[in-house]
């Protein structure tokens, strides 16, 4: 499959388009970024055509798809463009700048009969994946509590997006819960249906939140919190997942991250009688590494490859993730 890219600088030249040359399924045919000197170091370095207007290369090329890393404000029309020029997208998260504009895209996409999916990659982490198959097979019995932590030091920087909200539509939230929120219904099958959240921009000094964090109720009853944070130094946080069953728990340190490592820790540990006392032991818990060569951002091009190439439409993903907008919504409506 042909692709590409609007928005060829930053994470889509670090990982994504690295990720996309790995697989002998997909090709890269053409990159486009505003920043000149920036499409043509990411052009030279692949050996593609490079450009700094959108549409005269989706004019130009032939290609299938198109891979979408701008600010978030650019999303809905560049997305809008490929598809009017019959491409399938791939959207970097988050999908648009408010939830509103999140399903509106995707309804036009599904009148198009075109595919579009969200970048959201840590579903496809191996520990992540141990999480679901662990809880499916009972391995902590009736999951009742979550915890997330995702972080990263994030300070005042002349010029950058994600400071402003026109620009990037939040701050803490918008780049990192969203991660979370979307990785909490993967892992345990199921939709948020309640959310509230605290915000404060309480280190630095631009406009959006260097700090969050979300309470939530699952459909099922499961209850969670969130901490979300760009004012925690990245030595200090442990970027981890938490999950407590009725028999046990999966805790997963140094997961949510951009390459798949970190451990895994697992106790099943069911308890009859109440124990007055209080007098605690603590079992050693089975523990599983994370796997270097799980490349998650290959992975996740790779199912949208399949599904492209099939000539079937899957919109679970791409729904899910625009509920994770509409939740975000109403945190910034409230919080």
């Amino acid at each position: 499959m042909k692709w590409c890219v609007i928005g060829a600088g930053g994470i889509a030249d670090r990982r994504t388009i690295p990720a996309l040359l790995t697989d002998k399924q997909n090709e890269l045919v053409a990159v486009m970024d505003k920043a000149p000197a920036a499409a043509k170091a990411v052009g030279e370095k692949y050996g593609v055509p490079f450009f700094t207007d959108e549409a005269e290369m989706l004019k130009t090329v032939v290609a299938d798809a198109v891979y979408i890393s701008t600010p978030v404000f650019c999303h809905k029309a560049q997305a809008e463009l490929a598809l009017g020029l019959g491409y399938h997208v791939f959207l970097e998260k988050p999908v648009c700048l408010s939830g509103r504009e999140s399903r509106e895209l995707l309804e036009k996409f599904r009148a198009a009969g075109k595919q579009l999916s969200i970048g959201y990659m840590m579903k496809y982490h191996s520990l992540h994946e141990k999480a679901k198959e662990l809880i499916r097979e009972g391995g902590i019995g009736a999951p009742v509590s979550l915890r997330a932590q995702f972080t990263c030091w994030y300070p005042d920087i002349a010029g950058a997006w994600r400071q402003n909200r026109a620009l990037g539509g939040g701050g803490a939230l918008m780049d990192l819960g969203v991660h979370c929120l979307e990785l909490v219904e993967d892992v345990l099958g199921e939709p948020i249906a309640e959310v509230k959240g605290y915000l404060a921009t309480k280190t630095f000094s631009y406009e959006v939140e260097d700090s969050a964090v979300v309470i939530f109720k699952t459909e099922s009853g499961v209850l969670g919190h969130l901490d979300c944070n760009f004012n925690i130094p990245d030595k200090a946080s442990e970027s981890k997942l938490e999950i407590y069953g009725d028999k046990g728990y999966i805790i997963c340190r140094g997961t949510l991250s951009q390459e798949d490592g970190g451990v895994l820790s697992h106790l099943f540990c069911p308890q009859g009688d109440y124990e007055a006392a209080q007098n605690r032991t603590t079992d050693e818990p089975v523990c599983y590494e994370g796997n270097p060569d799980n490349n998650m951002y290959r992975r996740q091009l790779a199912a949208f490859t399949a599904l492209v190439t099939s000539g079937k439409l899957d919109y679970t993903l791409a729904e899910r993730a625009v509920r994770v907008q509409e939740l975000v919504d109403k945190i910034y409506a409230n919080g």
